[in-house]
């Protein structure tokens, strides 16, 4: 682990540590702590109850004042294979991701892009009783930051190849997950546009990535900031 940077290493360990939290809350839930009834929810994941009384996004109920919602689910998730997945991605890409913007930056990029996407859910999935939790969203917001900054420095040989790389990888995880029921495609559309709106309003970290005029900026600020606007007219 010690070649994970900080703030990568710090949200796969809160994360894995949620999920294990998740097994023995759902077991105590149920009163049900037999070695075989743990494994089975370690493995195949915690009921839809305990998802739901641990923040999982439920358009329903954040539109009745549980605004907790848009963001508590970024760090949930429905199985193992669901919470690896994720994890075994922020692994192999969170770290160059956070080498390139820098600690704060990073976790800003992470974390709006996750609640940017609970946002378009929120505002564009019909149906206001689906359960959704997991880290997708967050991740697509790192594959949107890498294409925004590759874009901006596509005539440097090894940023043409990056951003060939992670659209490639956006767009196929987008296009495969099409007409999946267990997939909440919203989330991942919206945590890929957030990530390259929250990289320009952030800036690149130095002249050596290239920088992001002002007006682009400030332009990309009010975008970022218009699911709020529509969050606004839904609830009226």
């Amino acid at each position: 682990m010690r070649f994970i940077p900080p703030v990568t290493l710090s949200i796969f360990s809160i994360t894995v540590f949620i999920y294990f939290f998740q097994v023995f809350f759902d077991a105590y839930l149920f009163h049900s702590f037999g070695l075989f009834s743990l494994i089975n929810r370690f493995i195949n994941g915690p009921s839809i109850q305990s998802l739901i009384l641990l923040g999982g996004q439920v358009s329903s109920l954040i539109l009745k004042g549980q605004w907790y919602r848009l963001f508590t689910p970024i760090f949930l998730h429905s199985s193992l294979m669901h919470i690896f997945s994720n994890m075994f991605t922020l692994i192999i890409f969170g770290p160059f991701v956070e080498k390139l913007f820098g600690k704060t930056k990073y976790l800003l990029i992470y974390l709006l892009s996750g609640l940017w996407g609970n946002l378009l859910t929120l505002i564009f999935d019909p149906n206001p009783n689906i359960v959704s939790v997991g880290a997708s969203g967050a991740l697509f917001g790192l594959f949107g930051a890498m294409i925004s900054i590759a874009w901006f420095n596509r005539n440097n040989p090894i940023f043409k190849r990056q951003l060939v790389v992670f659209a490639a990888l956006a767009l196929f995880n987008l296009i495969s997950n099409i007409g999946d029921q267990s997939v909440d495609i919203w989330a991942h559309i919206g945590g890929l546009i957030s990530g390259i709106l929250t990289s320009l309003v952030c800036n690149f970290p130095s002249a050596q990535y290239g920088k992001v005029k002002t007006i682009i900026r400030v332009i990309v600020f009010c975008i970022f900031l218009l699911p709020f606007g529509f969050l606004l007219l839904k609830i009226q």
